[in-house]
C-alpha cells in the first residue's frame, strides 16, 4: 500500500480561542478539525452546498498530547482510517512548533435524509477517500 497522504489546513491561533490559563480551549480543536474537514466534504458535495449536504456526525473522539497557544499557527493534518459501506473514520491531528499535540478521529455517515437511513458511499467517493487512507495497524 502506498504511503497516505494527508490533507493539510493551516489556521492562526486567535486570541479568542485561548481559556483563562493561556492556552487554546479544548473545544476549539473540534471546531478546527471540522473546518479541515472541508476538503473531505467537497468530495460528497463539490460545492459544500448545505442543501445538498449528506454526511452527519456519529462519533468524535480527541486526545490531547500537548498544550497549545496563542501566537503560532497551527496545522491539522486529515487522514482517512476506516472507509465502510455508507460511514468513514477520519484521524486528524494537530501540530503546533513541528510538535503533534493533539490527535482526533471523526465517525461521519452518507446519510438519506429523504429516508432517513445510511447510505452506500459512491465508488467515486471512496476512490478520493484512498488517497488519505492510512494503512491498518492489524496488518
Amino acid at each position: 500500500m502506498s504511503e497516505a497522504h494527508p490533507l493539510e489546513t493551516t489556521f492562526d491561533v486567535r486570541f479568542c480561542e485561548t481559556d483563562a490559563l493561556g492556552h487554546v480551549g479544548n473545544t476549539v480543536l473540534v471546531q478546527w478539525f471540522e473546518a479541515a474537514r472541508d476538503p473531505v466534504f467537497a468530495y460528497f458535495v463539490p460545492t459544500l452546498d448545505i442543501k445538498k449536504w449528506p454526511l452527519i456526525l456519529a462519533s468524535y473522539h480527541v486526545d490531547f498530547h500537548h498544550q497549545l497557544f496563542y501566537g503560532t499557527p497551527v496545522t491539522i493534518k486529515t487522514y482517512i482510517k476506516r472507509i465502510g459501506r455508507s460511514s468513514f473514520v477520519t484521524q486528524q491531528e494537530v501540530w503546533q512548533n513541528d510538535q503533534k499535540c493533539a490527535t482526533g478521529t471523526t465517525t461521519l455517515v452518507n446519510f438519506d435524509y429523504q429516508n432517513q437511513c445510511s447510505a452506500p458511499i459512491s465508488d467515486a467517493v471512496k476512490d478520493k477517500l484512498s488517497v488519505h487512507l492510512l494503512e491498518s495497524d492489524d496488518e
